[in-house]
């Protein structure tokens, strides 16, 4: 079932003040945050793999070390299974106090008045605003007021398996640059006789779709969300182009997900992967020599691009406003340098916090400096855009699965086009 049709009772929440003052989660105990009166919070988010762990003893830590009698009681869950329960507890006024949530999907709570206005955390004492990179804060932005505050960024990355790319006799200090440098040497990696692929490019794959069309000059929507412009040149380039290297010159399996593509580059049979920060981990859990870099670029030399994306602190419009303090409390200390060095270096983040980039450990970390170059550069995509969850699942991811089994580009491109008006129409 679509999230929007998950959000409809959630709408409500923009009609009437009288919730924002309602009981939150009853039976527990609530407080200002500031006096001796303890607080117990509740928090949702999506933290399934080792990087989970982290998050537990950075919570565990805050609930024994902060001075405000302050607890948090977190509950864990996929992505998909909060974005399903999420609306829903909302509207019951059963909802978490607080919660991660993805900038792709966050827009559509904001659009119906699920989530509250966090402006007033810059007034937080001892909260430090010039502290963040700016483009960090404009993913919890819609209509440039902040609705949700940095928990992580992240991007695409290229990582590569260093013998693989030995083995077929190339240049393991040599990646491709180039979004054409990649479909012409992903090939060349591919080993079906040792079931070694040179790339894959997984059926939901929107994000590094989105990537390669900017790169081309493409775009999804015009810049006021109105209208599709999917149907262009440049997205043919760049459609073309993937099918061409995936079902015609065989770099990679026409049908995988994300998931997938990451076991078979941790069971070291992939040479070249697009994935975010969070694939470090498994790489070096199961020894494979890797390399990482920022995503390919349109050409060596024109200007860098690629898309910024993250997660973020919310409020649901449920959580009684008394809590809101103490959530502000955690909130400043997560995004303090002492933990917002420790998330970068343990998961091997990118820091959005310039403390933290200018921290000479950091500086020193392959890993994390090498990521942490892109925020430079990158942007988030069409931000406050409701409507973008609905075209990726139901109209691109669709796209991709018949685009690499061999289905016409052209057709797919136009056909798309006039869906995502539909949409766009509603």
């Amino acid at each position: 079932m679509k999230l929007k049709k998950f959000l409809i009772g959630a709408a409500a929440f923009a009609l009437t003040t009288s919730l924002l003052a309602g009981c939150g989660n009853k039976g527990k105990a609530s407080g200002d945050g500031g006096s001796g009166d303890k607080t117990t919070l509740t928090f949702w988010n999506g933290f399934t793999a080792s990087d989970g762990e982290i998050l537990k003893g950075i919570v565990d830590t805050f609930n024994k070390e902060n001075d405000k009698n302050i607890t948090i009681e977190m509950d864990v869950m996929t992505w998909a299974n909060l974005n399903e329960k999420l609306p829903p507890a909302i509207s019951a006024k059963k909802a978490p106090d607080f919660v991660a949530l993805n900038f792709g999907d966050f827009a559509q709570y904001v659009k119906n008045g699920a989530v509250q206005d966090l402006g007033d955390f810059w007034d937080y004492d001892g909260v430090d605003k010039s502290d963040f990179v700016d483009t960090a804060l404009d993913l919890g932005k819609v209509e440039n007021k902040q609705y949700f505050i940095p928990m992580q960024v992240q991007g695409m990355y290229m990582y590569w398996n260093r013998d693989l790319f030995k083995a077929a006799g190339l240049d393991e200090n040599q990646p491709p640059r180039t979004w054409d440098q990649l479909a012409e040497m992903a090939p060349k990696l591919a080993d079906s006789s040792k079931n070694v692929h040179g790339f894959i490019f997984n059926k939901d794959g929107t994000w590094p779709l989105y990537n390669w069309m900017l790169a081309n000059g493409g775009k999804l929507v015009n810049d006021d969300y109105t209208k599709s412009e999917f149907a262009s040149p440049e997205t043919l380039k760049t459609l073309e182009a993937i099918q061409k290297m995936i079902h015609d010159d065989k770099a990679g399996p026409e049908s995988i997900s994300g998931a997938e593509m990451d076991n078979v580059m941790n069971a070291n049979q992939l040479a070249i992967e697009l994935n975010g920060p969070w694939l470090n981990n498994g790489l070096k859990a199961n020894e494979i020599n890797y390399s990482v870099t920022t995503i390919p670029q349109g050409s060596e030399d024109g200007k860098k691009q690629a898309i910024l994306d993250g997660v973020g602190y919310a409020i649901p419009a449920s959580t009684d406003p008394k809590k809101k303090e103490a959530i502000y409390e955690f909130l400043k200390y997560w995004n303090s340098t002492e933990i917002g060095k420790k998330w970068s270096m343990e998961n091997g983040f990118p820091a959005y916090l310039n403390s933290v980039n200018e921290d000479k450990e950091v500086k020193e970390d392959p890993i994390v400096s090498e990521l942490s170059k892109q925020m430079d550069f990158a942007e988030p995509f069409l931000p406050g855009f409701e409507k973008l969850p609905t075209i990726n699942n139901d109209i691109i991811n669709p796209l991709i699965e018949r685009l690499l089994a061999g289905e016409d580009a052209e057709k797919l491109m136009k056909e798309a086009d006039k869906k995502i008006n539909e949409v766009l129409a509603e």
